[in-house]
């Protein structure tokens, strides 16, 4: 038996089995993580180099177990309070919802940096926080802050105008001239605003435009910001060119066609159908070839869509057309000029132009619930540089933009530049850095929940909220929160690689309102559906809360029969109530 010892032992000595590893595993829950955990797959395999990481979004995860506690009215529960203790009914409600929010930290969002902060929407009252001041990447909830500061520099009644310019019409109808398309570099402008323009020209009493149609030198200003080709290609028979339409139509685009049909209905994707643009002059007039080569297989159609930077020709064009359509015939053709020019000629003749017809966007009130409900990117970064250079009267630009973001911060939180990093107006960034306290600020301002001072603030706050997304209603909330909570959290989502953020306002069943950021950085993009739902709990679990600390109803005497009188108010049923305003978007987008 002693000699059986001795042979172990020798044997433990010689593969180095240290006394620790001898050691049985624990059964029962699992341990808490340390330094010396197991390593995740990730971290064993070396052969590929890991990707570098943003400074504040994708940091290294760490335990959400090794995290200090959730902080209740920004004080710590001390270590030796014990968790899990047999007489919870002698927590206050408060205690039993910071222990609920601690175990969704150190269970589904263990991974990763979680930071939350809570606070009474009305008063300010820090309620629930954890890694409050932490910066992380909020991904698109930086469209709050951008969203907040167009509002403020323009308001929510503003609408893009863009307008036909030219000679007053004679008794005929008909305007001497060339006229001038004159945008203000609206975003959302398409052909079906061209269309109304035209429509109006033509309700106007325009019949007729001797001379050309003249656009500015600035494509975003006077052109369509989205100018999107849609190419049908449709086979032919063998070894004829395939038949070719493009679209919107109009005398700005020529086809060339270089394409072929196949015998065969299938062929190699390096032979397949390709479409590209070129601009070219036609005696000293611009217009765009699009050229269609390849092959394409028998009986078979492709389609393909194309952008232009000729935003200004093209918008230009379309509008000529849309005339045409309307009953306004157009003698010239289009060119490029810039309206002093422009302006110049037409006073150097004797005439002054006049606004022949003016098509206007929708409210940018609505402008920005598109943007925050559905998270349009592009949409983001275009409102909020044009509203800028609206209002400086400049140039649009992304650097101007950022910085009236940040003079919107310093000026209602108290956020300077050296406490947050933004770069962007639609949040589609890595370097992003901002607080859950700092998004908690931003919220309570832009929603008027901090009481606007003024009506015109009040107006902002109001078309900003109901930008906001209704869970289980519309925009990116729509298909989540569907329980109880359906319709009472309103809040903006974001998501990028490694990042997920919801902040917004909670409606409790009593008339008060909390105000929250919720912002994970640094998980793995497979735990990207554990951390939403995690994210519900949590919003579950200040609703519980809510609920407890629900102030008792007062106890009402039962009053005398009433009887009907004249004029009295009607039965809530039969009162018609108006439209809230918020959009229901059938398909909702990726934050």
């Amino acid at each position: 038996m002693k000699r059986s010892i001795v042979l172990v032992t020798l044997l433990a000595l010689l593969v180095g089995t240290s006394p620790a590893s001898a050691q049985p595993r624990t059964r029962g829950k699992h341990p808490v993580a340390t330094s010396r955990s197991r390593p995740t797959r990730a971290a064993v395999r070396t052969k590929r180099p890991p990707r570098p990481a943003p400074r504040a979004a994708l940091r290294p995860a760490k335990r959400q177990d090794a995290a200090p506690r959730v902080m209740i009215a920004g004080a710590v529960r001390g270590p030796s309070e014990p968790r899990g203790r047999m007489d919870a009914v002698a927590l206050t409600p408060a205690e039993r919802t910071a222990d609920a929010l601690d175990a969704i930290l150190r269970g589904p969002l263990r991974f990763g940096t979680t930071g939350l902060y809570v606070v009474d929407a009305a008063t300010g009252a820090e309620l629930f926080a954890i890694h409050p001041d932490d910066p992380l990447n909020p991904a698109s909830n930086v469209k709050l802050i951008a969203t907040a500061t167009a509002l403020d520099q323009v308001g929510p009644a503003f609408r893009y105008t863009t307008r036909l310019l030219g000679a007053r019409p004679d008794a005929d109808g008909a305007v001497a001239g060339d006229v001038y398309l004159h945008g203000s570099f609206d975003p959302t402008l398409a052909v079906g605003g061209l269309d109304d323009l035209a429509g109006q020209v033509a309700a106007a009493g325009v019949r007729a435009i001797h001379g050309d149609v003249v656009v500015g030198e600035q494509a975003t200003r006077d052109g369509i910001y989205r100018a999107r080709l849609h190419v049908e290609v449709a086979a032919a028979a063998p070894g004829a060119a395939p038949t070719v339409a493009v679209g919107p139509a109009s005398d700005f685009l020529e086809i060339v066609n270089r394409a072929t049909t196949s015998k065969r209905a299938k062929v190699k994707k390096k032979a397949g159908i390709s479409v590209t643009t070129a601009l070219v002059d036609r005696g000293g007039h611009k217009r765009l070839q699009v050229i269609v080569a390849g092959t394409i297989g028998k009986g078979k159609t492709s389609a393909h869509f194309l952008s232009t930077k000729e935003r200004h020709l093209y918008a230009a064009h379309l509008l000529r057309a849309a005339l045409a359509k309307a009953g306004v015939t157009v003698d010239g053709d289009v060119h490029v000029a810039p309206l002093a020019d422009y302006v110049t000629a037409a006073t150097a003749r004797g005439v002054l132009p006049v606004p022949l017809g003016a098509h206007r966007s929708a409210p940018l009130a609505d402008i920005v619930a598109q943007v925050n409900k559905r998270s349009i990117n592009w949409l983001a970064d275009r409102v909020l540089t044009t509203t800028t250079a609206l209002a400086r009267g400049e140039l649009p630009s992304m650097a101007d933009g950022v910085d009236a973001m940040y003079g919107w911060l310093e000026r209602t939180s108290g956020i300077g530049r050296k406490d947050a990093v933004v770069d962007t107006g639609s949040g589609l960034s890595y370097r992003t850095e901002l607080s859950p306290r700092q998004l908690v600020a931003v919220v309570r301002v832009a929603t008027g929940a901090a009481a606007p001072t003024d009506p015109t603030q009040a107006a902002c706050a109001d078309a900003f909220r109901r930008s906001l997304s209704v869970a289980g209603v519309d925009g990116t909330l729509r298909g989540r929160f569907r329980s109880s909570l359906r319709g009472r959290v309103v809040a903006k989502t974001g998501t990028l690689t490694g990042v997920i953020a919801l902040s917004g306002l909670l409606d409790g069943p009593d008339g008060r309102t909390l105000a929250f950021s919720l912002v994970t950085n640094g998980h793995s993009q497979g735990r990207k559906p554990a951390v939403r739902a995690a994210h519900e709990q949590v919003l579950a679990e200040l609703d519980r809360y809510l609920a407890a600390t629900a102030p008792a109803a007062p106890a009402v005497e039962p009053a005398e029969p009433a009887t009907a009188i004249a004029g009295a108010a009607a039965p809530v049923s039969e009162i018609d109530t108006a439209d809230d305003g918020l959009a229901d978007d059938a398909a909702p987008a990726t934050p």
